[in-house]
């Protein structure tokens, strides 16, 4: 004897599938997004006519899908591994999803720093930012501190005296 499936049963199933499909969907589009951790770099450092240097710095936000409001920056510069002088800003700047914005700090460097970068003349140097970047998710979101440990390296501008990016 052969028996069929009843319809009751076929309906459940689908509904279930439906269901699972759903919430699957459901967890890709939600409001609940992560800010992905961002990133900042020194775009371009000046030394002044007065000592002070001055660093446009570059916020980086990854997240695909938030902007960000950064609140500030708290880190140590180093050239070369000698302390250069300490970045504090607050840009209040609000980035959209995957873009980025620059703000500028002025400060006194610390002479390591300063000798390093004399004695770089006209060639690239490595530099390091390391503190903590506070940026809240949207215009609004309350910040957020992030651990900032940003490398790479600047060279002097050809033809342009005491800029380097």
């Amino acid at each position: 004897m052969i028996t069929r499936p009843s319809h009751t049963l076929s309906r459940a199933l689908l509904v279930l599938g439906l269901a699972g499909t759903t919430l699957a969907l459901a967890g890709c589009f939600g409001a609940g997004t992560k800010l992905q951790p961002p990133a900042a770099s020194i775009q371009q450092l000046t030394v002044n006519s007065d000592g002070t240097w001055s660093a446009v710095v570059r916020f980086q936000n990854y997240s695909y899908d938030t902007g960000m409001h950064v609140y500030s920056i708290d880190a140590a510069l180093t050239l070369d591994g000698r302390p250069a002088g300490h970045v504090a800003l607050s840009p209040a700047l609000d980035i959209p999803a995957m873009d980025a914005d620059i703000a500028t700090a002025s400060f006194k460097p610390d002479a390591p720093g300063a000798a390093a970068l004399a004695a770089a003349k006209r060639n690239a140097i490595q530099y390091e930012l390391k503190g903590t970047l506070s940026v809240g998710k949207g215009e609004k979101g309350g910040a957020q501190p992030f651990k900032l440990d940003g490398k790479g390296y600047i060279s002097p501008v050809p033809g342009v005296s005491n800029i380097w990016r």
